[in-house]
């Protein structure tokens, strides 16, 4: 383990808060990353990125099991008067197996980001007189 990596902690019963506080890192990254000083720090950046794609696509394939699991009457009381039945589960799961599948192809395409922006020699600090 290396410094400053987090040890994932079971946040059972506090899925909804985490799942916010994700919303809330995200948009402050979202709005952060319009400039990556020093540059340098892009190669890390995609690294945490790639992660952490690939940790909402595990989040995703779980609720889609858990979906799947959900018996009628013992998990739920059927569905609302738009429902046609025990399908929303179904399309659910179907439907988080498809944002799965997305985030897959997502997180590859930011590790092949990653590998090719290994190999810039980014300069940290502009010299005077130059423009980026």
């Amino acid at each position: 383990m290396k410094n400053g990596d987090v040890v994932p902690i079971n946040e059972e019963h506090k899925q909804v808060e985490v799942a916010r506080e994700l919303e809330a890192l995200a948009k402050t990254l979202a709005h952060s990353t319009r400039d990556i000083p020093p540059p340098s720090d892009s190669y890390a950046l995609l690294a945490e990125l790639a992660t952490t794609i690939e940790s909402i696509e595990q989040g995703c394939r779980q609720i889609a099991a858990r979906q799947e699991r959900a018996f009628d009457g013992t998990h739920h009381f059927g569905e609302d008067e738009r429902g046609e039945g025990g399908t929303g589960t179904v399309t659910a799961a179907d439907e988080l197996r498809r944002a799965a599948a997305a985030l897959d192809v997502a997180s590859t395409a930011v590790r092949a980001a990653q590998s090719a922006n290994g190999v810039v020699r980014w300069v940290d600090t502009v010299q005077s007189g130059k423009t980026p």
